[in-house]
């Protein structure tokens, strides 16, 4: 397998132009996990999120293929990513999200009160206003900078932050940041 560590986005992907698999796996590779989580935050179903995952991968080997380069390789694989999950979820919109859903992200590697209390803040980001729960996805959950966060939603950097501001006093206003020890600022 050709090197690939070091190699930003853009080159990974020019190379996939020119008909280099291994730069493709390469991207999958370094965005999988990422594209999994952020699916299964959405969903509420980490199978469901493989799936998703995997229908992601297969539409970037067309879309890559054409790539421009207007945003950065992972700004497209989040809109699309977005976009599936939104196809999913109307086509499971008559099922209620429930409570077990919820926990089946829950990651079990921390302790119980952090897994508990990071349950709490994904039910109550799904009813944030959508651009809402999307800054707090990028920026909370996937620890992207604000510029980052930016790019990824095709906005402002001050948009990012003020969106970031409204979501956390909205869940503040709930009481929920208080009673964990969560940091999302």
């Amino acid at each position: 397998m050709t090197e690939t560590r070091g190699e930003t986005d853009e080159i990974l992907v020019r190379r996939f132009q020119k008909g280099d698999n291994q730069a493709y796996d390469a991207i999958v590779h370094r965005y999988q996990d990422r594209i999994c989580r952020l699916a299964a935050i959405w969903l509420f179903d980490e199978q469901r999120s493989a799936d998703v995952a995997q229908e992601v991968f297969l539409r970037g080997i067309k879309g890559l293929r054409s790539f421009r380069f207007r945003s950065a390789p992972f700004t497209w694989l989040y809109s699309t990513t977005k976009n599936i999950c939104r196809e999913q979820n109307r086509i499971r919109s008559t099922e209620p999200i429930t409570f077990e859903q919820v926990d089946k992200v829950s990651s079990p590697s921390i302790d119980m009160d952090k897994a508990h209390a990071a349950r709490e803040i994904r039910a109550l980001i799904t009813e944030l206003p959508e651009r809402q729960r999307e800054v707090v996805l990028l920026r909370i959950f996937e620890e992207l900078s604000v510029r980052e966060t930016a790019k990824a939603m095709g906005c402002r950097e001050g948009t990012v932050k003020a969106l970031l501001h409204k979501a956390i006093k909205q869940l503040r206003s709930r009481n929920i940041l208080a009673r964990t020890d969560i940091d999302i600022c």
